[in-house]
């Protein structure tokens, strides 16, 4: 588990949560499809999160060369219910007590009816995803096997790519953000005596249900360095630890991504409305 678990929560913050999938598989995640940051105050407060949804329309296309099809339903609905149970765990180990379904049901609705514009993030998420979609179908294509030094330097190269794409996002300190409908770039942190000073972006949140906008922070740089860091962590894991790492078996995929035959396209009109969460 590679994402860092946010204790103190802030209710102007509007802790921005993307899912994506891992590579290396633990106890409470059988399926490492992973949100990051792992933002668990918000769960145990109650408190909204905006869901990054990534580019369907380019999954889609990719999806369509590779004869592949991501269910996202059942992707969101792991990843959600991972942080969920990761929340759980650490809000009864620091609280001593459970949990309470019902604050897990305020946060889930809450977050359901937020939504904004953020195009790095959401370009951000549609790399990793994609990346991982053709290192599974060139796994599939080649017959590699979990315990093959094929399939396990098929994952370090996709850690590669992602930390490539981090470090020169972070290089760059470029961010884009939709303003009142119109594209602006600010940078992700500010220098100062040989520091970096993340910087705190505010974003119009709309909020379906009552049909408002109002102002929001989140730190963008935080998000991109938790990313990195995930992706070194796993790199590194898959190299020095190699066949003790527990990396995944792409077979506990095969309710998440499948063969794209006679599967409709989602084109940008995935609503969290539809998941069905266990046992809430």
């Amino acid at each position: 588990m590679c994402s860092l678990a946010k204790l103190k929560s802030n209710k102007i913050d509007i802790s921005p949560i993307g899912f994506f999938f891992d590579v290396i598989a633990t106890n409470l995640f059988k399926i490492p499809i992973m949100p990051t940051p792992m933002r668990i105050d918000k769960v145990s407060n109650g408190d909204p999160t905006l869901f990054i949804l990534p580019d369907f329309k380019k999954l889609d296309e990719l999806g369509e060369k590779l004869d592949l099809f991501i269910d996202f339903e059942s992707f969101f609905k792991v990843g959600i219910e991972n942080l969920i149970n990761f929340a759980k765990v650490k809000y009864s180990e620091t609280n001593y007590r459970t949990l309470k379904n019902e604050i897990i049901l305020k946060w889930f609705n809450q977050s359901q009816i937020i939504k904004a514009d953020i195009p790095d993030l959401s370009e951000a998420f549609t790399f990793i995803i994609s990346e991982f979609l053709m290192i599974f179908s060139n796994i599939e294509k080649e017959s590699f096997t979990p315990d093959s030094e094929s399939y396990r330097l098929q994952f370090i190269q996709y850690c590669e790519r992602v930390i490539t794409y981090f470090r020169e996002k972070i290089e760059q300190n470029n961010f884009q953000i939709n303003v009142k409908g119109e594209k602006k770039i600010v940078q992700l942190y500010l220098e100062k005596k040989n520091q970096y000073l993340p910087r705190i972006i505010s974003i119009d949140i709309f909020n379906i249900r009552n049909n408002r906008t109002k102002k929001m922070a989140f730190v963008p740089y935080l998000i991109y360095d938790d990313l990195l860091d995930c992706f070194t962590y796993n790199k590194s894991t898959l190299i020095e630890e190699q066949k003790k790492a527990n990396l995944i078996n792409l077979h506990v995929l095969n309710t998440i991504i499948k063969k794209r035959s006679n599967i409709l396209k989602y084109n940008d009109k995935f609503v969290f409305n539809d998941l069905k969460l266990n046992d809430y």
